[in-house]
C-alpha cells in the first residue's frame, strides 16, 4: 500500500490503524521504520501497549509490533548510524514465509537521505513472495521510486496541497483527469483508496 499526502493530513495515523488491524488479522508480526525527529501519532500508538518503541535491534523475544525509530541528530554521522540500523532491521526480515509487515513513515527519506533506494527497490519488487507486506507513506511523490506507484495493490491519498501535486498524485493513483478534480475536492481528512488492479475506488474518511 502507497499512502500519499501532506503533513497534517492524516496519512501516518491511517498507516498505523491499517497495519495495526491488518497485524491482528493474519497473525503476524510487523514493524514501523520511523525516521522524524518527533512524531505524535507514533508515541500514541506506543502508548496504548501492543506497540513497542526500540531504538536497536533486534526486539525482545515475543514482541511482534514493534516501532523501530534509531534517534538521527540530522548531522553527517548521524545519518550514517541511522542508515546502518534500518539497513540491519530490512536484512534480517528478508527471509522466506516471514509472514511480516513493514511500513516505512516517509520513504522519500528512507531513499534519498539514507541512500537505502536499492534496497527499498529490492523489497516493492520481490517481498511479497517472501511473505512480507508493504506499506508506506510519503508528503513528495516526486521524489520516490517508480515502484511506489507501480508495484502497490492499493494506493491512498489525501487532498494535496495545490493543484500541480493533485495532478502529480492522479497520475499516481490512476489517471490525472479523472483524479485531479475528485483529490482537490477532498475535506480535510478525506481520502481516496484506490484498488487499481480490480478497478476499484472509494472516498472515506478519518473520523
Amino acid at each position: 500500500m502507497a499512502i500519499l499526502g501532506p503533513t497534517g493530513s492524516g496519512k501516518s495515523y491511517f498507516m498505523t490503524y491499517v497495519i495495526d488491524q491488518r497485524a491482528r488479522r493474519a497473525g503476524a508480526s510487523a514493524v514501523i521504520i520511523c525516521t522524524k525527529p518527533a512524531d505524535k501519532t507514533m508515541l500514541r500508538l506506543a502508548r496504548d501497549g501492543a506497540w513497542k518503541v526500540r531504538r536497536t535491534w533486534p526486539p525482545d523475544y515475543g514482541e511482534e509490533r514493534i516501532i523501530f525509530w534509531p534517534k538521527s541528530s540530522g548531522l553527517a554521522d548521524g545519518i550514517v548510524k541511522q542508515r546502518k540500523a534500518i539497513y540491519e532491521v530490512l536484512a534480517e526480515t528478508w527471509k522466506p514465509d516471514a509472514n511480516t509487515l513493514v511500513a516505512f513513515d516517509e520513504i522519500a527519506y528512507v531513499e534519498q537521505e539514507l541512500r537505502l533506494q536499492p534496497v527499498v527497490t529490492k523489497y516493492w519488487r520481490e517481498a511479497r513472495s517472501l511473505g512480507i507486506t508493504i506499506v508506506a507513506t510519503t508528503q513528495r511523490p516526486r521524489n520516490v521510486s517508480r515502484y511506489m506507484h507501480s508495484e502497490p495493490s492499493w494506493s491512498v491519498a489525501f487532498r494535496p496541497d495545490d493543484e500541480d501535486d493533485a495532478k502529480r498524485v492522479a497520475e499516481i493513483i490512476g489517471g490525472r483527469r479523472l483524479y485531479t478534480p475528485i483529490l482537490l475536492d477532498l475535506e480535510p481528512h478525506e481520502f481516496v483508496i484506490v484498488r487499481r488492479r480490480a478497478r476499484e475506488a472509494y472516498i472515506s474518511r478519518i473520523e
